[in-house]
């Protein structure tokens, strides 16, 4: 009995230290010696009492990464077109729903028609599908 529990340990030892083999790097970094006061906190946690049972509730979410329904809205000017790719690249202001700063990004447009109804160093309005660099341009019109 008493090798069984042992065994029994041992594959539960096993199974569970490539977990802990992949601890984010701020805890890779953390010192032995650290308590839990002084532990790096995620910006929505701070200040939160740990000790209260309370888990993530009342947490502020952050909304960084934008869903795969998720829609934006941008203006910029129209660098180029590649309709043989299906692709425009547009130098845009920035997108605060989104958190993106001013840049100049090449976008798929979906459906591939829109880019006949642009042309370069127009200033436009469109809307885009956010997902890094594969976002997609849904929809697009010259700015007034």
């Amino acid at each position: 009995m008493k090798t069984r529990a042992i065994l029994s340990g041992a594959i539960l030892v096993a199974a569970i230290t490539p977990l802990f083999a992949q601890a984010t790097p701020c805890v890779q970094g953390m010192e032995m010696s650290q308590t839990t006061q002084d532990m790096p906190m995620h910006p929505g946690m701070q200040g939160q009492d740990m000790k209260s049972g309370q888990g993530m509730r009342g947490m502020q979410m952050a909304d960084h990464a934008p869903c795969a329904s998720q829609t934006a809205q941008g203006t910029g000017v129209v660098e180029a077109i590649d309709t043989a790719k299906g692709t425009i690249t547009i130098k845009h202001q920035a997108i605060a729903s989104i958190h993106w700063p001013a840049m100049t990004m090449t976008f798929r447009a979906n459906p591939s028609r829109l880019l006949k109804n642009v042309k370069v160093g127009e200033k436009v309005n469109f809307t885009l599908h956010p997902a890094g660099t594969d976002s997609t341009v849904t929809a697009i019109t010259p700015a007034e």
